[in-house]
This record gives structure tokens, C-alpha cells and sequence, in this order.
């Protein structure tokens, strides 16, 4: 059974801020990683070096800042900011010298602003309290200040597998996925997409062909009966054996959404063509599945054809685990949305 978060972040700082409670404003963030305001420029002239200087810290009238935004209140950062995901250690260590006050989430109910010596002795004193990058995924996330309904919402709960694998907002389009330098890596080294052409021809592959995955369906049977067998088994996939396989270019649809949120993210296409790409796959997602079952069937055989080479129960595990907080988790869109819904 999956049991939400009965608080989120940000209603945890608020809270901490009516107590005047610092440490539990510090452990609320501990809880989550930070998205630090850096230079465009910066980024995208360092990015092969760990050590290039980022932008993080802003004077601004003769003081020093670093501002950040907790993952689910992201606003645009213009078109010469960048987002970097951090912990409260990771700023420490990336953002020299420590003269810095950090602002959260400036404009907010709950907006905190934290001298720098105050937050470092306080992550000295609790390093157990930091959730470590490691411990990230399976975790299903919502942005507060995008929508949750209507036919865009729709659209991207196509996507929201890998949105969950992430942990990243299930519905949201630009600004950032993860962060920038892990978008635009994720980009380059799992799509070889460096351009827009290369983005645009990549999309138009997952929305009008069959794919590979497509194709291993008639190619290795013996695989696709492994996968079907235990996707039934676990309540997954609920056709008779012998029954039709799901149709897999949910895998598509999925990817193609997510590949029009990677490229707003890194600055490829612009929102309106990227909204327009996810409401796209999502329309062609709904005239192909009945509902949310029948296409994470088909998304999770497809993704399982498509990695046959690998370590398949690794694969399936992660991905089981994925379904079951989107079937499960009353917050979850494929709980308040049809799929239906993104045909308008």
C-alpha cells in the first residue's frame, strides 16, 4: 500500500516559520534538494569541468545571495539562469566564498532567508539529516503552480512513469526537469540530441513510428510471454493468457513526452512547441488506450522490450514499483484524470 506524504515541503517551512523554528525550516529542507538560481553562460562554458565557476552567488547591493527554489516551485529563471540541484551540503561546498545569505523560495508564503554561518554550523552539526542524491526516485511529486487537470495534465500523466522514476513534478513543462547540467547530459549522452533538428526528428520517430520496441514484440515471442506472465501475475496486465500483448507504443508516447520537457528544459525548443509536442503524444495515447491500466501495460512491455539485453528483473522491479505509486497513490493524476481526457 502507498501512503502519501502527509505534509509537503513547503507546508512544512511555513509552519517552521510561524514557530519561529529554525531547526525545523533546516530539517524540512534536509528533506529535499534545492534548485540554486547559476549563470546560463557559466554552464554551458563549464560543463566538461566539475570545477568551472557557476554563478551561484549574486551580489546584489553590496551583499552576497544565493537563491533557490524548493523542486515544486519553480518559476521561469529568464533566459540567463540556469537551475543546479543541490543538497544544503552541496551548496555549502559549491558556493565559496561563505558569505552568502540563501533565500527559499523569495515571494512565498513561507520565503526564509538563512545567513550562511548559521546554515553551515547547523549542517556540521546534523550531517545524518541530509537526504543523500543516492536515496532519490520512485517518489511521486506535483508542482504546486501547474495545473493538475484539463487536457495538458492529461497529456503529461503520459509521461509520468518516468516523472516518478525521477522524482521529478509529473506536471510540469520547462524551466528544468532535474537540473540543467543533467538535462542537457541526459540529452547529449541517452539521445545524442545536441541541436533542435536533432530533437525534432528524435520526437517525430516516437510519434509516427513503430519504434524498435514494436518490433521485438514479433521478433522474440518467447520474451514478450516472460513479460506478459508477469505482468499478470501481478495484477498488472489483466488479459487472459494467450489474449493479444498490450500495444507498446505507450513506451513512445511516454518518451515523447519527457523528450519535450528535456528539451524546454535545456533551452532547445520553446514552451509552446514543447506543449504542443506533449499534447500530441497525449492524444495519440488516448485514441490507442482504453485507460491509465492498459497504457502502463503496454509502456512497461515496451521498455522491458526495449532493454532485453539487460538484467530484465532489475528492470521490471524498478518499473513495477513505478506503476503501483501511480495505481495506488490517491494523489496520483492516473487517480484524478482519464486518459480520455487528453484526446481535447
Amino acid at each position: 500500500m502507498v501512503v502519501p506524504q502527509t505534509a509537503t515541503v513547503e507546508q512544512r517551512l511555513l509552519e517552521a516559520l510561524k514557530r519561529g523554528d529554525l531547526e525545523g525550516y533546516l530539517r524540512a529542507l534536509s528533506d529535499t534538494h534545492l534548485l540554486v538560481f547559476g549563470s546560463r553562460r557559466l554552464a554551458d562554458e563549464g560543463f566538461d569541468d566539475p570545477r568551472a565557476p557557476l554563478g551561484l552567488v549574486q551580489d546584489i547591493g553590496g551583499q552576497d545571495k544565493v537563491y533557490a527554489v524548493t523542486p515544486n516551485q519553480t518559476v521561469d529563471p529568464g533566459p540567463h539562469f540556469v537551475y543546479h540541484a543541490m543538497t544544503l551540503r552541496t551548496m555549502l561546498r559549491k558556493c565559496a566564498p561563505l558569505t552568502w545569505q540563501l533565500v527559499v523560495n523569495q515571494g512565498s508564503d513561507h520565503e526564509g532567508r538563512i545567513p550562511v554561518k548559521k546554515l553551515a554550523s547547523w549542517v556540521d552539526n546534523h550531517p545524518e539529516a541530509i537526504r543523500p542524491f543516492s536515496d532519490y526516485g520512485d517518489r511521486l511529486i506535483a508542482a504546486d503552480n501547474r495545473p493538475r487537470q484539463g487536457p495538458l495534465a492529461a497529456a503529461l500523466a503520459c509521461g509520468a512513469h518516468l516523472a516518478v522514476q525521477n522524482e521529478a513534478p509529473w506536471n510540469t513543462i520547462g524551466h528544468v526537469y532535474k537540473d540543467y547540467p543533467a538535462d542537457v547530459r541526459l540529452m547529449r549522452e541517452g539521445w545524442r540530441i545536441t541541436e533542435y533538428d536533432h530533437w525534432r526528428a528524435a520526437v517525430e520517430n516516437l510519434l509516427t513510428d513503430p519504434g524498435s520496441a514494436a518490433e521485438a514484440v514479433g521478433k522474440d515471442p518467447g520474451a514478450v510471454a516472460r513479460h506478459l506472465a508477469a505482468l499478470r501475475s501481478d495484477g498488472i496486465w489483466e488479459a487472459e493468457a494467450g489474449d493479444a500483448p498490450p500495444d507498446v507504443r505507450a513506451w513512445d508516447y511516454g518518451r515523447a513526452v519527457n523528450l519535450a520537457r528535456w528539451a524546454a528544459a535545456t533551452k532547445l525548443c520553446d514552451m509552446d512547441e514543447a506543449r504542443e509536442t506533449v499534447q500530441r503524444a497525449g492524444q495519440l495515447a488516448a485514441a490507442a488506450y482504453r485507460d491509465w491500466r492498459e497504457f502502463s501495460a503496454g509502456y512497461i512491455l515496451g521498455r522491458l522490450l526495449h532493454f532485453e539485453d539487460g538484467d530484465r528483473s532489475r528492470y521490471y522491479r524498478s518499473i513495477r514499483r513505478v506503476h503501483r505509486i501511480l495505481a495506488e497513490d490517491p494523489a496520483s493524476p492516473w487517480r484524478t484524470l482519464n486518459l480520455a481526457d487528453a484526446a481535447a
